[in-house]
């Protein structure tokens, strides 16, 4: 049946399983119910349906990705503006305007940028935050007054 194989030769799994094909019936019949079958070629109605669907999901995940887009920019602009308001208000307050001190890594303060470490922009305080309440009279001393 297998012709002798002398011990320690190499063995080719496939030249062997060939020669039990051609000796064996049964095993010719196995080999070929085992062999990778084609899958049929689509027609072209049926190429025409996946390229359609296909097409179709494209232009919905490309307006989806529009979408995305459009929010991602406006979040962007607000972390802008919110950063710039964050910027000026650490101004206002005497501290870093980066990690208002709480990164010793910061190339700007060095992590001792609290608010008070530097003098703050009374002006600019005063803008945003509105007066000191030292400054504003208090609401019974000014009736008192009249």
């Amino acid at each position: 049946m297998l012709d002798a194989v002398p011990p320690g030769a190499p063995q080719d799994p496939a030249a062997m399983i060939r020669e039990l094909a051609g000796s064996d019936p049964r095993m010719a019949m196995l080999m070929q119910m085992l062999q990778p079958k084609a899958a049929p070629e689509p027609t072209v109605d049926e190429r025409d349906e996946v390229i359609a669907s296909l097409s179709e999901r494209l232009d919905e995940t490309e307006a989806k990705l529009d979408r995305v887009t459009r929010i991602a920019k406006r979040l962007h602009e607000a972390h802008g503006r919110a950063a710039a308001r964050l910027c000026e208000l650490a101004a206002a307050l005497g501290a870093c305007g980066v990690c208002w001190g709480d990164d010793p890594a910061c190339a700007a303060c060095r992590g001792r940028g609290r608010p008070g470490m530097t003098r703050p922009d009374f002006e600019l305080r005063a803008r945003l935050l509105g007066p000191r309440r030292q400054d504003v009279e208090p609401a019974g001393h000014a009736a008192q007054a009249a």
